[in-house]
């Protein structure tokens, strides 16, 4: 009967989950409907591991961080070895502040290519600071960590910290075994961070021959193509590529999904920089595909699902400025002006310094 509950609150935890467009009321129903069956399960076999597991997960939904740990703990407790449960425990500890005891979960769990991961995919989507964040974790976790180092040499590159990603990356590198052909991959990066183009382009050319089934040298390529050498066709031909080895590889269908906004192709765009559902994104990588999606909408006169795009942005990150000042710009293209004023003095509330709000104002005539 405990098994029976579990999977019974697993349907409805799903649907909480699966289904972020649902609403509030009716995901909340779920949620409720899944913590009980589990409640349930739990009264049948006090020891069920899953059944913890499975409530943490439900108090995620409602984002009470300490009542999932607690969950989780006991989870863990009764399940030492599953490292899933050890890595959502370390999630929740984290969510908490207590950062050295959730690196002692994730390391149990050996969880370092996920932050990994996590980086490579904030690092495409145009945050490095958030991604060297999650590069550390997995360094933390693994010191020895190739991965990890590139990770990180990526992101510092981004952050134009050019000494430093060179450092990580020749660190990369020297973790390589001797006849690793990822060592040509690393070298094409560190030309790259030394600011020569070509010499990386023909050394990314030469990594990807030498690892034909890998997708990031000829994502790196379609990369280097598009932002330094002007190159948007050969670009797009490497992206689709790289897809092709690994059709779930985020990195090149960010970068080509981005290309593609930028052409005004926003329904093709939209496919690739929103995934299915099971393909879960953090939220800067939605907030941020949010607003290309909504950006190119608006600029191919689809005011209504533009804004839509936007708005979903703002909900996503509430305390970003950012995303205000482009949906208030948003509202202004579609000529809401209210709306627009309403939303830079949202993003004045928040700071009150913003030359973007401050200017957008102006141009619209309102004063205090």
């Amino acid at each position: 009967m405990a098994a029976a509950y579990n999977n019974v609150g697993a349907i409805y935890l799903n649907r909480a989950l699966l289904t972020p467009d649902s609403a509030v009321d009716e995901r909340t129903t779920w949620a409720v409907r899944a913590g009980q069956a589990f409640q349930t399960a739990l009264s049948w076999d006090p020891l069920s591991a899953r059944a913890y597991a499975n409530l943490g997960a439900v108090y995620d939904v409602w984002g009470a961080s300490e009542p999932a740990a607690r969950a989780l703990q006991r989870a863990v407790a009764l399940a030492p070895d599953d490292p899933r449960i050890r890595f959502r425990l370390g999630q929740a500890l984290a969510a908490l502040g207590h950062e050295a005891r959730a690196v002692a979960e994730w390391r149990a769990a050996e969880a370092s290519p996920y932050f990994v991961a996590e980086g490579q995919s904030l690092t495409a989507a145009g945050e490095p600071e958030q991604a060297l964040v999650q590069c550390k974790r997995a360094l933390t976790i693994d010191p020895q960590s190739s991965d990890g180092y590139y990770c990180a040499g990526q992101a510092l590159a981004r952050l134009g910290r050019r000494e430093e990603a060179l450092a990580a990356l020749e660190s990369a590198a020297g973790l390589e075994p001797p006849d690793s052909p990822r060592r040509y991959l690393l070298r094409a990066e560190v030309t790259a961070a030394r600011g020569d183009w070509v010499g990386a382009l023909t050394a990314f050319e030469r990594a990807a021959a030498l690892t034909p089934r890998d997708p990031l040298p000829r994502y790196r390529m379609g990369v280097l193509l598009a932002s330094k050498l002007d190159d948007t066709t050969g670009a797009e031909e490497q992206f689709r590529q790289a897809l092709a080895l690994a059709p779930d590889y985020r990195p090149a269908s960010q970068a080509l999904g981005e290309l593609l906004a930028g052409r005004g192709e926003c329904d093709v765009a939209a496919e690739l920089l929103l995934p299915a559902s099971g393909h879960a994104l953090a939220p800067v990588a939605q907030g941020n595909a949010h607003v290309l999606i909504g950006q190119c909408l608006l600029a191919h006169r689809q005011p209504h699902e533009g804004l839509g795009h936007l708005e979903t942005a703002v909900s996503l990150a509430p305390e970003s400025t950012r995303y205000r000042l482009v949906l208030a710009r948003g509202l202004v293209a579609a000529e809401q002006y209210r709306d627009a004023i309403d939303m830079y003095r949202s993003v004045l509330a928040l700071e009150p310094d913003n030359e973007g709000a401050i200017e957008g104002l102006e141009a619209l005539g309102w004063s205090d």
